[in-house]
């Protein structure tokens, strides 16, 4: 055998070996092993026999050797497990709903949506974006907390409603319990030494249809039914709030009421992003009236006013945030009643974050904040904070003098720009609050 034929034998031998199957030649004397037995019955198909290798003295070996040759070259590759789920969920959407603060396509892990002060949200939920070739959009949660807060709720989102393609159509119902509800009493001379907790069973059906006059400038009515449910606790070391509290002093207590509501609002939206915006700004208001169905009693109004703005600077590496916002509740009757825990409050996470959750309860509520935020390194940045506000039982007596304060400092971590984890340590006259949440504060509420 000549060193041309043996180089070709060679070849033909790693070909085979790379594409998987290698077959070594054999002598005319050498017999091959036999197949192994089948079970009886056996009736599947046979695997056929592996292809011989290709006679490299032959054209027709030659090529089949070059064609071998290039495929096992051009050996697909293979990702990471990890990769391909990565993918996967951004196929599902993962992205879009971290920037809309919605979600992902497909089944969800949720840690928030139950009222605040009711402990650590743990849920499932479902959500599918792209029903009837993106028109409609549905999803589904069930949530509950340790402290035994419970929620389920439903929602239906039709864009190009009555095919227009600015038009939207919102359905949305839940059912809650919260059992960790708190009141302090009302008006700004609560003390903090009168803390009650009570429960505070809600359902409702909420329809908001509007028209987006432009990218920022949308409009709209909404529609609602409901039913609300005020009772006692017990445990804890927080009394139940008919140990300090009746229906004078917490006006609605105890007296189950349906509502009907119908209403308007109005927005305009400016701002780069939904979720922790570095530029542009939020402006809104929204009208609702409270129709009590059953007595009468609790029929009132509502008003809620609400402002944002970002300016950034350094190349938006530097941001100064300014919020401001204004709630005011009314019957327009001398008898007229608004239920407390239908009425403005400030305090939490949110507003006044140096108070506790619901500190304050009035008729009326304004606040506002100035945020000082700085680009630590990609993906976190911390801010410096102080809020000030408070509540009164007229509109007349709303003025800039005797303010509750706070201040603090905080960082947030973003995604995709998106802020998806914020934690603060705010400071008032009444002590130091620490602050775990997944929604930045300038989260838009109408």
């Amino acid at each position: 055998m000549t060193n041309r034929m043996v180089s070709r034998w060679l070849c033909a031998v790693l070909v085979s070996a790379l594409s998987g199957q290698l077959v070594l030649a054999q002598t005319t004397t050498e017999t091959q092993a036999p197949a192994p037995a089948m079970p009886p019955g056996f009736t599947g198909a046979q695997v056929p026999a592996p292809a011989p290798a290709p006679d490299p003295e032959t054209r027709a070996g030659q090529i089949e050797l070059d064609r071998r040759l290039k495929r096992a070259t051009l050996w697909p590759e293979r990702e990471n497990p990890l990769v391909v789920r990565a993918n996967r969920l951004l196929d599902r959407g993962l992205l879009e709903g971290i920037e809309s603060g919605e979600g992902n396509n497909g089944w969800q892990l949720l840690l928030t949506g139950t009222r605040p002060a009711q402990g650590q949200t743990f849920g499932i939920g479902y959500r599918r974006s792209d029903l009837f070739r993106d028109t409609i959009a549905a999803r589904a949660t069930v949530r509950g907390t340790l402290s035994r807060a419970f929620l389920v709720d439903g929602e239906l989102q039709v864009n190009r409603f009555r095919r227009s393609a600015d038009t939207f159509l919102n359905i949305y119902t839940k059912y809650e319990q919260s059992r960790q509800m708190y009141y302090y009493g009302l008006g700004a001379d609560s003390k903090k030494e009168d803390r009650t907790r009570y429960q505070l069973n809600t359902a409702s059906i909420e329809a908001r249809a509007g028209y987006r006059f432009s990218r920022a400038l949308n409009a709209g009515i909404d529609l609602g039914f409901g039913g609300a449910h005020t009772g006692p606790t017990s445990g804890g070391d927080i009394p139940s709030i008919e140990t300090k509290f009746d229906r004078t002093t917490a006006p609605g207590l105890f007296d189950d009421t349906t509502f009907a509501s119908w209403g308007g609002f109005a927005g305009y939206d400016t701002r780069d992003v939904v979720r922790g915006p570095r530029a542009g700004g939020f402006y809104g208001i929204e009208f609702d009236r409270y129709i009590d169905l059953d007595a009468g009693s609790y029929t009132h109004r509502q008003l809620s006013l609400e402002g944002q703005h970002f300016f950034p600077y350094f190349n938006k590496q530097r941001v100064i945030a300014v919020f401001a916002k204004a709630r005011f509740a009314y019957s327009g009757r001398e008898d007229g009643i608004v239920p407390f825990y239908l009425l403005p409050q400030l305090g939490g996470n949110f507003d006044l974050r140096g108070f506790n959750q619901y500190r304050f309860y009035d008729n009326n509520a304004f606040m506002a904040a100035l945020e000082h935020r700085w680009y630590v390194f990609s993906g976190l940045e911390a801010a410096a904070f102080v809020d000030a506000g408070k509540t009164v039982p007229k509109k007349g007596h709303i003025d800039f003098t005797e303010l509750n304060y706070s201040g603090g400092l905080g960082i947030r971590m973003r995604l995709r720009g998106a802020v998806v984890l914020r934690m603060d340590v705010a400071r008032s006259r009444e002590g130091v609050r620490w602050i775990w949440s997944l929604s930045d504060i300038s989260r838009r509420r109408f």
